[in-house]
């Protein structure tokens, strides 16, 4: 206790050290003295602690309802870490657990299904107990160094269907997990091509997709005696997409995310014999986003789209008035995250430009009970947010771009232009940023940096020729797509051109050694977390289940290093082989348990740079893999980026956070 006492003393004291702004756009008052004596610009809001935006003391969030709407499941503080908590809402009772992970509910609304991982991607489904005061907690899945995963609970049954690759590391097979014995019967076995298993809410298998050359084939499941025999319905080419949403109780059909035949996915009534679809809705602009299928009606309620700003599209009245009794008129954004069997309780997270809340919403009486404020509100009460907006521009071969903007403010509330400027790339790189849905540009802003996030060319969300547009891009257009949206923000006077970083992770991480070796000069700085230096051997140590997955995707769009040819081209666009090309400080921040992009490819990028005597900073964090799931991990790499920043861009940085003395504990 008292080395305990020791070290929080010397925590606070070294939490008082801050750096001041150096950058003009950020010192434009006089500098005052502030109580520790280190100057500080009056010009500017308070600093929100970097805590806050990875360790809440006071957060909370991921609140389910349980089926029965009867009990509530949500994550907060328990202790020193994160904890689960269960709430029954007829008796009041809480139950607490000292557990990492947030689940999902079980149908009998008792247990919760948790998929436990040490960061390396292999993970086990386990059972919680909630009527439990104590952890009982039973693996279900007990094969070390594989990977299992919750399929689909079953209507009216306690069994479950989960996927494990424990026979065959590179394909998932399909088991029916029998509650009553705690047995896993294999249900359909895996003849290594098939991608995607397709059931019923009853647990029925109804037909799967496999891999064939070029094509994605679609078969329907036929019982046969004991045996299953598989019937050939339709195909699509790899290039498309048609992912089954929900399956009829009849079976003829399934709501299903398309794009087959059309540039933009829609939502469509997919035949499952003839393959057939018909349109329930579709837009001109980007990709039906997240769809909401009612399971009493097998009818859509609602979708939601992300031309820039949220749009919804409402197909249930019902549900419709609730929401328009939800919104008011500061929010710009409302996410459904849990309904009930019934459909009558509803758990809403509702965003506004002070912040957000929780919501338990009773859709018979139109009611809803705040749960608990978003972190964002508490930052607010701290510091204003900084202000963030949607963005749209064209690329220099006239392809449009969109993405967004989250500016610094000063005391008065009033945007800071010419400022300093951080291009925050998002990782993928078939993948997309969305408005409000990610801390780290309000701690940037926050520091006094304008934010630039580009849904660049390969991004998902626009569409497939604008996805597709990515091909043979990869440190070519996809990357000059971030430097025309860095020259739009200098011509708006938005951003000083000689003080930008570039920063992300994973593909972003790519992006930004990209930015710092291929186009020296263009960035002050650069900040990769896990993000891959040579793209050869990122596709060679790749996870064994990619083989059927994920690799044709890539080699489509970066080639196959098994090939001579793709090789070459590779390596031309590996930021590894220019590392004496780089001008400026470069940040690197991996996780040692990291199964996709492996350690190797940060430690021998260090090491390039290293030798060509460029000034790079290496981060290893040990229990990390492709995410930082813990805390005290994330915390890490706000401090560290603050500070780098602050020396690179003239920002400002808080300090010290006592927090970051967790790192001696967990």
């Amino acid at each position: 206790m008292k080395k305990l006492l020791v070290l929080l003393t010397s925590g606070l004291l070294l939490a008082a050290c801050g750096t001041a702004p150096t950058h003009p756009a950020l010192s434009q008052s006089a500098p005052q003295p502030t109580a520790q004596g280190a100057p500080a610009s009056v010009a500017l809001p308070p600093l929100v602690p970097a805590r806050m935006y990875v360790a809440d003391w006071d957060g909370n969030g991921g609140y389910q309802i349980s089926p029965d709407g009867k009990q509530l499941m949500w994550a907060a503080r328990k202790g020193l870490n994160q904890g689960l908590f269960v709430k029954n809402l007829e008796t009041g009772a809480v139950h607490s657990y000292a557990l990492a992970w947030l689940g999902r509910w079980a149908e009998d609304s008792r247990h919760i299904l948790l998929q436990v991982h040490n960061g390396d991607e292999n993970s086990a489904v386990m059972q919680l107990d909630s009527f439990e005061k104590s952890i009982v907690l039973k693996n279900l899945t007990p094969f070390p160094g594989t990977k299992s995963f919750l399929h689909s609970t079953i209507d009216g049954s306690d069994d479950l269907l989960i996927q494990s690759n424990q026979r065959d590391a590179k394909v998932f097979d399909l088991y029916r997990y029998l509650a009553a014995t705690g047995a896993l019967e294999l249900l359909a076995e895996n003849p290594g091509t098939v991608q995607l298993w397709m059931t019923d809410r009853a647990g029925e298998l109804v037909a799967r997709a496999r891999k064939d050359e070029n094509q994605w084939v679609a078969e329907i499941a036929r019982a046969s005696g004991s045996m299953v025999e598989w019937k050939k319905s339709f195909s699509v080419p790899l290039g498309e997409i048609a992912i089954p949403l929900h399956v009829s109780k009849d079976h003829r059909f399934a709501w299903a995310l398309s794009n087959r035949g059309r540039d933009k996915i829609a939502l469509v009534r997919l035949d499952l014999q003839s393959g057939d679809e018909s349109v329930f809705f579709a837009d001109p602009r980007v990709d039906v986003s997240q769809v909401y299928i009612s399971r009493k009606t097998d009818v859509p309620m609602a979708l939601t789209l992300e031309p820039g700003a949220q749009e919804w599209r409402f197909f249930d009245p019902k549900l419709q008035a609730l929401a328009d009794t939800l919104r008011r008129p500061s929010t710009s954004r409302i996410e459904v995250v849990s309904i009930s069997r019934d459909e009558n309780q509803l758990i809403v997270v509702e965003r506004d430009s002070a912040g957000g809340r929780h919501l338990l919403v009773d859709a018979t009486t139109q009611r809803s009970t705040a749960l608990g404020e978003l972190s964002s509100s508490r930052m607010h009460a701290i510091s204003p947010l900084p202000k963030q907006f949607p963005l749209a521009f064209a690329a220099r071969d006239g392809l449009p771009l969109h993405g967004y903007l989250t500016t610094p403010i000063d005391a008065k509330g009033q945007q800071i232009n010419n400022a300093p400027t951080v291009v925050l790339v998002h990782g993928g790189p078939w993948a997309r940023d969305f408005g409000s849905s990610d801390g780290m540009p309000f701690f940037l802003a926050n520091r006094g940096y304008a934010v630039l996030q580009v849904n660049y060319r390969g991004s998902s969300g626009y569409g497939k020729a604008f996805e597709e547009a990515a091909k043979g891009e990869f440190a070519g257009k996809m990357h000059t797509d971030l430097l025309d949206g860095v020259d739009y923000l200098v011509q708006q006077g938005i951003t000083d051109p000689a003080k930008v970083a570039i920063m992300g992770g994973s593909y972003g991480g790519y992006a930004s050694l990209v930015g710092m070796t291929h186009t020296p000069g263009r960035f002050a700085c650069g900040i990769s977390l896990f993000g891959m230096s040579d793209i050869a051997s990122l596709l060679t140590d790749a996870p064994p289940y990619w083989s059927n997955g994920i690799m044709f995707k890539w080699h489509d769009y970066v080639g196959d290093p098994a090939k001579p040819e793709d090789l070459q081209r590779m390596r031309d666009k590996s930021p590894l082989y220019k590392a004496d090309q780089v001008r400026g400080p470069v940040l690197i921040l991996q996780g040692a348990r990291d199964a996709r992009v492996q350690l190797n490819q940060s430690t021998r990028m260090v090491e390039a740079l290293q030798k060509a005597g460029k000034p790079v900073d290496f981060v290893l964090l040990p229990k990390a893999g492709h995410n930082l799931y813990r805390w005290t991990d994330r915390l890490t790499y706000y401090r560290k980026t603050e500070d780098f920043l602050a020396q690179c861009l003239g920002g400002r940085s808080a300090g010290y956070d006592f927090f970051e003395l967790g790192r001696l504990i967990f």
